[in-house]
């Protein structure tokens, strides 16, 4: 699994160098964060603290920071199920409707960790299948 997370990462990486020409500013502003195993492009802006990244089934999109931030989870793209997905983190915790294509946000304000879980249903019980996380600060 972390093989598949690496080469992942690294294919983005790739991808993002290879239509940097006119757009390169553009890539200079974000940088990757990695914990356990999930990887988050954050922005490097002052004053901000964007976020994107994927665990598994889920991606979260944080967008924002302490003052004020919304964290939005959803399924990554080709790995949809059907099930739904929560978001939670300072002042906010949003529980998403389940779908075959699950997605939830919701804003909130503090410091602390917001995430986005996502719950698979298969034969009448739910199972996790992802949980990035950010720090909002």
């Amino acid at each position: 699994m972390r093989s598949l997370l690496v080469a992942a990462v690294a294919f983005a990486l790739i991808t993002a160098s290879a239509g940097a020409g006119a757009a390169g500013t553009a890539h200079e502003s974000a940088a990757w964060e990695c914990a356990r195993d999930v990887c988050l492009q954050v922005s490097k802006t002052p004053g901000h603290r964007d976020a994107h990244g994927c665990n598994h089934k889920v991606c979260v999109n944080v967008v924002g920071n302490a003052s004020g931030y919304t964290t939005s989870g959803y399924y990554s793209g080709s790995n949809r199920f059907y099930g739904h997905i929560n978001v939670w983190g300072p002042g906010m915790r949003v529980e998403g409707k389940d779908s075959a294509y699950p997605g939830v946000a919701g804003k909130g304000r503090g410091t602390g960790q917001t995430c986005a879980e996502g719950w698979e249903l298969d034969n009448g019980r739910y199972t996790s299948v992802g949980l990035p996380c950010k720090d909002v600060t």
